[in-house]
């Protein structure tokens, strides 16, 4: 049934150009096996990868795999958040993913946060370390001041790695930075409402999702960056 000469890592590349056509043909009524026939490298390729199947076997398997990609592409996002333990929701422990994630990170860390407690000195010792194997460690903060016991100790490391930034494009006593945000190496990222303290990572109901998207994951640094470029940050150094 299988042309094993074919490669499908080939027929997969076609799949993926072509997905928005082949999603749109075959989840959108009954589709005639004469399609097969049609000159679009698609067709071509499947009808050379099954050469001894039929055509409906074939429109079988093409239905499969866009439906396979359909859904991969619906759950790039996941669900994370804390609160009360209850067994069988969905998504994940946003702490965990927070540690899991950081001792993942191979080249980049981007940090952003409103509320930095204690207890969530063992993320900020992770994030320390990081740094020492050389990863690159981006954190943007609301009122240092408040927070400095605890970053103290990043400033003071790598200033080629580590980089502390503090938002000071308030208007006003009431705005403030207040984003939650973590990405890692450019590729993933977190958006959530929970502050890395004990209510925001276990007391509190919060929610948020994971993207696992390089696109997003720019997105995030170039906001970041242009905020940096019209001083809506200053760089805390020691």
């Amino acid at each position: 049934m299988w042309d094993k000469s074919l490669r499908l890592d080939v027929f997969e590349g076609l799949l993926f150009n072509h997905r928005y056509f082949i999603e749109g043909l075959l989840f959108k009524g009954e589709v005639s096996t004469n399609i097969l026939d049609s000159r679009s490298t698609i067709f071509q390729e499947l009808n050379k990868l099954f050469p001894n199947s039929s055509s409906e076997e074939k429109l079988n398997f093409l239905y499969l795999m866009a439906k396979a990609y359909s859904r991969s592409n619906s759950e790039k996002m996941q669900l994370i958040w804390s609160g009360p333990s209850i067994s069988g929701l969905p998504g994940r422990d946003t702490e965990i993913v927070f540690e899991e994630y950081i001792s993942s990170a191979q080249e980049s860390i981007i940090l952003s946060i409103y509320s930095l407690s204690e207890y969530a000195s063992s993320l900020i010792n992770l994030l320390e370390k990081k740094i020492k194997q050389g990863i690159y460690v981006e954190m943007y903060v609301n009122d240092y001041a408040s927070k400095s016991d605890l970053l103290d100790k990043i400033i003071k490391l790598d200033n080629s790695r580590a980089f502390v930034y503090e938002y000071i494009g308030a208007e006003n006593h009431t705005q403030s930075l207040h984003a939650k945000v973590l990405t890692i190496d450019n590729e993933k990222s977190i958006i959530t409402s929970s502050n890395l303290s004990y209510n925001g990572m276990d007391g509190n109901l919060e929610l948020g999702v994971i993207l696992n998207s390089k696109e997003k994951a720019k997105e995030i640094r170039l906001i970041f960056n242009t905020l940096i470029e019209k001083y809506y940050f200053r760089r805390i150094k020691r």
